[in-house]
């Protein structure tokens, strides 16, 4: 596999509380999956868990060169399997945008602390 794209995004979280906290369930839903707003909410520090999934979304976004393609936020979900890794889930535009670019994996690492959460991405494709 070769590298098709990387991607990076920083956030702080109050920045994402604020939109939540403006917008409610319309952010939430243009931006989440309802399984992705399930996790967060269940968790202590929801804010910071909702801060993670939009960087390492935005990064996918990076990764993919999605942007002027129409790839939505929803479209990308960030989960995590049994080990506790996060993996991504592709639909929609960004699915197809991807098999569009014989993208086969796309990798995501994201992190958080109390003020900050980042997310990185790698698309792996079988075309050099």
């Amino acid at each position: 596999m070769n590298v098709f794209g990387i991607g990076t995004e920083i956030i702080e979280c109050v920045r994402i509380a604020k939109m939540i906290e403006r917008h409610g369930e319309l952010f939430l839903e243009r931006v989440y999956t309802p399984e992705e707003v399930d996790y967060c909410n269940g968790r202590v520090s929801s804010t910071q868990h909702y801060a993670a999934r939009w960087a390492a979304k935005e990064a996918v976004v990076k990764a993919l060169a999605g942007r002027p393609h129409g790839i939505r936020w929803n479209q990308i979900a960030i989960w995590l399997d049994n080990a506790n890794r996060p993996r991504v889930r592709l639909t929609a535009r960004a699915a197809s945008w991807a098999a569009q670019c014989s993208i086969e994996q796309v990798t995501v690492s994201l992190g958080s602390c109390r003020t900050h959460a980042t997310g990185f991405a790698i698309a792996f494709s079988a075309i050099p």
